[in-house]
């Protein structure tokens, strides 16, 4: 068996890709039913997929790379780059062939046309490649939503897609370029040097909670400046405070002990640039949302769920140490009060955004933009149902898959999120003027029953010290 071929079995070897897959497929329908409601004149909606299947690609190599010994195996330093190059070319030769139905295109020319396509969805997947190297996947991801920016407002992709099929020839000279270029990038033995014994995190080793807690506490040490120390030696002398009131076994002390750790763990690596991050991205979704027009003023109300992907990535049932016991009791009731402390976090933050929307119609004026009136619309108090009904299946995620799976909880909160987007688009009646207000009440009411039950099991059924198995 040759070295690339062993590196690619790892595409099923490996369970947490399986759940990347149900990701990449989850676009699918989304992408066929755009294509569908914009009646086929926008086509590149499959770069969705390049993106994703180029970060996989490139965190699946990294993963390799990281290997103590990886760099010592013969020839194993240029695997990277047939790999990347094989999975690339084969996927986007497939998806540019979506220009086969696009009308007036005769034959040779829309081979050309396909070829093209193929080398646009290249070029994307490369970046998506660059995203998965890198030690944290996160800040290269900034650019996406500026581009997603740029194609509701200033069309991109319609002018990319005339590119295509005007002059196919110079896309192509283009992407081969690129191509050739990204080759030897990846073919420098520097890259191995880069990443061979390092402490590094890919999109599939949350699997792996020993290294995932291994890498948090790397970070944590990282960013722990003597500001910072000072400040969490005075929090920890608060919540000791409080946990002394209480008898050691008593659930009042684990309560508040419980809430230490889990957003002391949470933020305890963060840094001053985590938060300037975090605001400027709460407000470029704030104004993308806002502004994208008449016909979709709805999409801004998709804010009410961002909350729910913060929570997805609580640990809300830490290990316990000999210090620190906890019984079935005071789990469930620690975790009941967690919750309603999370709930309260999350609500007020989108109460928040709400408010800064509602300050931003007021204050933007509306503006013309190449012909097209732009008019920025708030985010409508009376759908904050929707956050009371997306919380509790967070926080039941949460729940059930505790410390590890992280992105099992990520694949449920994308289907409903994207179950929910689909129907906001197709629908023209929102869930509360369907059902009514009582309709919705009771829906948000079987939610919380439902989370409480899945708690009660936890906690009072499952395995205490177990990975969340029975």
């Amino acid at each position: 068996m040759s070295i690339l071929a062993a590196n690619l079995k790892h595409l099923y070897q490996r369970r947490a890709a399986w759940l990347w897959y149900l990701i990449i497929l989850a676009q699918t329908p989304a992408v066929l039913l755009l294509i569908y409601l914009t009646q086929f004149d926008r086509y590149l909606w499959y770069l969705i997929i390049s993106l994703l299947t180029g970060i996989l690609a490139g965190s699946m190599q990294k993963d390799v790379l990281v290997k103590p010994f990886s760099f010592c195996l013969p020839g194993h330093r240029r695997i990277p780059r047939p790999f990347v190059f094989w999975i690339g070319g084969v996927v986007n030769l497939i998806l540019g062939c979506v220009f086969l139905w696009y009308p007036g295109l005769g034959f040779p020319y829309v081979l050309l046309v396909v070829l093209a396509g193929g080398f646009v969805g290249m070029i994307v997947y490369f970046y998506g490649v660059y995203i998965g190297f890198l030690e944290l996947p996160k800040p290269a991801g900034g650019i996406i939503p500026l581009f997603i920016f740029g194609v509701i407002f200033f069309k991109w992709d319609i002018v990319l897609q005339d590119m295509i099929i005007s002059r196919p020839i110079v896309v192509i000279l283009v992407g081969g370029s690129v191509c050739v270029w990204v080759w030897e990038l990846l073919g420098r033995d520097s890259l191995a040097r880069k990443y061979c014994g390092k402490l590094v995190m890919g999109i599939l080793d949350n699997w792996n909670q020993q290294k995932a807690e291994k890498y948090r506490q790397a970070q944590a040490d990282q960013n722990l400046t003597e500001t910072k120390a000072k400040f969490f030696e005075r929090l920890q002398q608060v919540f000791l405070r409080r946990m002394r009131r209480y008898d050691f076994l008593s659930k009042g002390r684990y309560v508040w002990g419980n809430i230490y750790i889990v957003f002391g763990k949470y933020f305890g690596f963060w840094r001053t640039t985590h938060i300037w991050g975090s605001l400027a991205a709460i407000s470029l979704f704030l104004l993308m949302f806002g502004l994208i027009g008449e016909a979709n003023k709805r999409v801004i109300n998709f804010l009410f769920v961002l909350p729910v992907f913060w929570v997805l990535g609580l640990d809300m049932l830490p290990y316990r140490t000999m210090l620190f016991p906890a019984g079935r009791a005071e789990k469930y009731f620690g975790m009941l009060v967690l919750a309603i402390i999370i709930t309260f976090v999350g609500g007020v933050l989108v109460l928040a955004m709400t408010g800064i929307s509602v300050f931003l119609e007021t204050s933007l004026p509306e503006f013309s933009f190449r012909g097209k009136m732009f008019t920025y619309y708030r985010m409508d108090i009376g759908r904050f149902y929707i956050y009371l009904l997306f919380i509790p299946m967070a926080l039941s995620l949460a729940v059930v898959f505790p410390r590890t799976k992280q992105w099992l909880k990520i694949v449920f909160a994308i289907v409903f999120c994207q179950g929910w987007i689909i129907s906001e688009v197709i629908c023209k009646q929102t869930l509360i003027e369907v059902v009514g207000p009582a309709g919705v009440a009771g829906l948000a009411a079987l939610c919380w029953i439902g989370f409480l039950v899945i708690l009660r099991y936890v906690c009072m059924r499952r395995s205490l010290v177990g990975q969340g198995k029975s």
